[in-house]
């Protein structure tokens, strides 16, 4: 017999490539199951800060990292020089993040450690401090990962770094997606039990330790699947001790006071990607409506944003004395057609004359008191329609603005209750008040706001018996016509741009007033294909020209921008307005706050546009085609776990499936395989898939594999061991009759084999 002593089992092989040293270190590195979880932490953390990033940063994780894990490696075998490599690279790593939150802090009005703090549906996007964030988280979650499993398994560590993501999401009371949870939870299990498992000690050393991973994963899939499919009580959060303790840190102080200021731009990041649900105030109201926190004039066509001016920005009147009056929405019509009363000529100058003896519908007076629970503000939410602060809990002076926001003189504190009066929204249901609108917005506007102030004043002078509030509706009258001459120059401003100009002649054409031209533009994106998208990103220079004639997809500052836009192209003054759309019914109240109806949380964000409609005043619109609540179709985490809990059984149930099948399914492939294939490369493969079968090195000559076949089983693979040799290196070309042969003795060896593990796992099972 020929004595083989090269390694044979690589010489079967001759036929097969060899990986390139580039591609052992690719499948080496893209298998490291440490690189991948750190991989998946990375992309659950920066979901949070640009969720639309998401695979951006995977693929950045996983080439960093292996950079990374090779510092790691070389550090492994070389301490000293291999520790100053790593400060060089940690300090590397953190100066260029300083680099880049000294680039995100040029033009944006909050420092980095403020932005970090802060929730992050509440500011806009800033990519550098997001640059500067994914940095240093990973290079240091990198390294606790990789020190915390290779280098020093410690199972409480490796919990607190898996725990890290819960908490960033956490401390907005946001949830991580489920798809993070399910991936972390198994790589956290795989990691922690196969880490623990192959530690050589005193008693054990591992020999084999990819074998582990089959029993590792099943537990893992187990586990997971197990834990998703338990039911789970759902649980009602009660954050009221942690945001008071948080909002007596004098840093939160500072960081609400930032946020709660008057912001001068606005560019709608506050709208999309919105999951967090944290309460800011609670309502109890009849019926849901808009609240205003902000207004803006300018729009910026470069920068797809707004800005506020002096008219945003002005106050009115101050007052610590309530009610504190904020504006009679019917205070105007009331006025002109008491000057229509008093002059028959003004009347029939105006064409109101037709009115005489009919009484405008004046909608009732509603009451809503709003709480304040969530830290610190200096503005209040101000419903639609409001006619005074009624009464608040805060005792300080009052600012009420020139737009009818209300402004407190230093800060409002949490907890804090307003009661606002406010006018029922029907004004408008009234076919009357529409017909008397639609007049006065048909006239000269300036002139009859003029002549009717005329007119009281003359009414006041000549009628000694005439009430007080005659002379202070002509002085209302007479401010009116000195603010609605100021409107040209802002509330008219829509850039020039001819396209905007000509779409809204085409929306309004045939329109005579306002306010039917202000429906029809209303109206006009329910119609025209528009999409409400809180996935669409928009692409660098997208502004509401865009919007309008392209893409058609955005979310409310899109369709607020276009209505205001349109409808100054159109003639009508209108601007920009920021705040909540209420509209989340709760019951019973909640733990902070009793005997409420409504909450408002960031997930309410909502932007639309304010009109001025001659004859009446401002009054809000609603363009945007879907404002429903983001989450409200959305499952609860409970179910979306117990759903992924049913995927993950599926999942294991098929992994079982395909593990105790496997063998019978692949003896069988090959077997089929084989009576296709020539003689010689059969005999080859034969011995190649005796040795994985029976886990046998390569190294082995021949006859070494058939004496352990035989010594193992007790099957005998000799012919198959002769007909090999005589084949690989006697150079004979073997006949059909010779294949089948060594057939047999696979076939004989592969039964032996499967009947020596039953034997095996009876007598285990036995003892």
């Amino acid at each position: 017999m020929k004595i083989i002593t090269t390694n044979w089992y690589k010489d079967m092989q001759e036929t097969e490539k060899r990986p390139s040293g580039l591609k052992k270190l690719a499948v080496r590195y893209l298998c490291d199951p440490v690189l991948m979880y750190t991989v998946v932490t990375m992309m659950s953390i920066m979901y949070h800060y640009r969720d639309k990033l998401v695979v951006f940063y995977g693929a950045l994780t996983l080439v960093i990292g292996v950079l990374l894990f090779r510092v790691f490696d070389y550090m492994m075998k070389h301490k000293l020089i291999g520790s100053l490599l790593y400060i060089t690279v940690f300090t590397l790593f953190v100066m260029t993040a300083r680099v880049c939150i000294e680039k995100g802090a040029q033009d944006y009005p909050l420092p980095f450690a403020v932005w970090f703090i802060t929730p992050q549906v509440a500011i806009d996007y800033n990519k550098w401090y997001t640059m500067a964030i994914y940095l240093l988280f990973m290079v240091f979650m990198s390294s606790v990962i990789y020190y915390f499993t290779r280098v020093r398994y410690r199972i409480f560590m490796g919990f607190l770094v898996f725990i890290i993501p819960f908490a960033i999401y956490g401390k907005e009371n946001e949830v991580l997606p489920i798809i993070f949870i399910v991936l972390m939870s198994l790589g956290y299990i795989l990691l922690m039990i196969y880490f623990r498992q192959l530690n050589d000690s005193g008693d054990t050393v591992v020999v084999e330790r990819g074998e582990s991973w089959k029993s590792v994963g099943v537990y893992a899939l187990a586990f997971a699947a197990a834990a998703a499919l338990i039911p789970k009580p759902e649980i009602k959060t009660d954050r009221s001790v942690l945001e008071s303790m948080i909002s007596a840190e004098q840093f939160t102080d500072r960081l609400v006071g930032l946020l709660s200021a008057f912001r001068d731009t606005s560019s709608g990041g506050q709208y999309r990607d919105v999951n967090n649900v944290t309460p800011l105030y609670y309502a109890n109201a009849m019926e849901g409506m808009h609240l205003k926190t902000s207004t803006y004039t300018f729009y910026d066509y470069d920068r797809d944003s707004w800005n506020a001016s002096d008219l945003d920005k002005n106050t009115d009147r101050s007052s610590d004395e309530m009610p504190l009056y904020i504006a009679d929405p019917t205070k105007l019509i009331t006025a002109i057609m008491m000057a229509a009363e008093a002059d028959s000529s003004f009347a029939e100058e105006y064409g109101l004359d037709r009115f005489a003896g009919q009484e405008i519908f004046i909608p009732e007076d509603r009451d809503v008191t709003i709480y304040s629970v969530y830290g610190q503000t200096q503005y209040a939410p101000v419903p639609e329609g409001t006619k005074n602060l009624k009464d608040t809990s805060y005792s300080g002076n009052i600012d009420i603005m020139k737009t009818g926001l209300v402004r407190s003189g230093g800060r409002f504190e949490r907890l804090e209750n307003f009661t606002f009066t406010y006018m029922a929204d029907e004004f408008f249901t009234d076919p009357v008040n529409i017909d008397i609108i639609n007049v006065i917005s048909d006239a000269n506007y300036k002139d009859l706001l003029r002549d009717a102030s005329d007119v009281l004043a003359d009414a006041y002078y000549y009628d000694a018996d005439s009430s007080d509030s005659i002379i202070e509706l002509s002085d209302y009258l007479w401010d009116e016509y000195e603010r609605y001459s100021d409107f040209d120059d802002d509330y008219l401003d829509y850039g020039g741009n001819s396209k905007i100009y000509d779409l809204a002649m085409k929306i309004t054409e045939g329109l005579d007033t306002d306010y039917e031209k202000a429906r029809a533009i209303e109206i006009y994106f329910f119609n025209n294909g528009y999409i409400y998208d809180l996935e669409y990103v928009k692409s660098r220079g997208e502004n509401v020209e865009n919007f309008l004639f392209n893409t058609k997809r955005g979310v409310c500052f899109e369709y607020a921008t276009a209505m205001v836009l349109l409808a100054r192209a159109a003639g009508i003054p209108a601007r920009y307005c920021e705040g909540f759309n209420m509209s989340q019914p709760v019951e019973g109240g909640t733990g902070q706050v009793t005997g409420v109806n409504f909450v408002i949380t960031p997930q309410h964000a909502h932007g639309y546009p304010e009109l001025y409609i001659n004859g009446y005043g401002w009054t809000y619109f609603e363009p945007t085609i879907a404002n429903e609540e983001p989450q409200a179709n959305k499952k609860t985490l409970a179910q979306r776990l117990m759903f992924a809990g049913f995927i993950l059984l599926g999942i294991l149930i098929a992994a079982i499936i395909l593990i105790l099948t496997f063998p019978m399914l692949a003896h069988r492939f090959f077997l089929s395989r084989s009576r296709k294939r020539g003689a010689n490369d059969t005999v080859k493969r034969i011995m190649r898939r005796i040795c994985r079968i029976y886990s046998i090195s390569g190294t082995c000559t021949s006859h070494e594999v058939a004496d352990r076949v035989h010594e193992m089983s007790g099957a005998d693979i000799s012919t198959a061991a002769d007909l090999f040799d005589a084949a690989v290196y006697g150079g004979t070309e073997l006949s059909e009759e010779e294949k089948n042969r060594a057939l047999e003795d696979y076939i004989s060896a592969y039964r032996a084999y499967r009947e020596t593990r039953k034997k095996r796992r009876m007598t285990t099972n036995n003892i």
